[in-house]
């Protein structure tokens, strides 16, 4: 199914411009950090995507996920966490799965029938996911970014400086 236009524009928003700031700050603010987790932003990725694809795609209602898979990553089976974003338009029940922080897989902004990673797609057909749970976003926005160190407000703030 295809985007639509407003999910296109939010879309092209979250790959050129949210995503790329948000590593950028986070490396920025603590290269050692960054670098020692291998670039991984993903939990930063779906608690902040949700701020931001909740104003532009308000008829959704978004969830943030965190779950553990097991795939293969350079040639060897690994099992690791990662988190995504999954929205369902209250209107239509039309539904979104938003990956914006992948490292080693396509980053995804797709329609989907429900909450789970298309097996379908070439870049997934290895990854089985073991466990989910819901992430309180509310809750982490009371807290600091991990890597930076800011109140989740402030690095909401940067972010948005960074992508007007």
């Amino acid at each position: 199914m295809n985007l639509t236009p407003k999910e296109e524009a939010a879309k092209l928003f979250i790959e050129e411009k949210f995503t790329p700031a948000l590593h950028q700050i986070i490396e920025s603010r603590n290269p050692k950090e960054y670098k020692k987790w291998g670039g991984n932003a993903c939990r930063q990725a779906a608690i902040f995507g949700y701020v931001f694809l909740s104003e532009l795609l308000p008829n959704y209602k978004w969830t943030a996920w965190d779950g553990i898979f097991k795939d293969i990553v350079g040639g060897k089976e690994v099992e690791y966490n990662h988190a995504w974003l999954y929205g369902v338009d209250r209107e239509n029940g039309r539904r979104l799965l938003v990956d914006a922080s992948r490292n080693h897989h396509e980053r995804l902004f797709m329609t989907v029938s429900g909450n789970r990673y298309p097996k379908d797609h070439p870049s997934y057909i290895h990854m089985k996911e073991l466990k989910r749970e819901k992430l309180d976003v509310a809750d982490a926005l009371r807290t600091d970014e991990y890597y930076t160190r800011l109140p989740s407000m402030k690095f909401i703030e940067l972010l948005r400086d960074m992508t007007n």
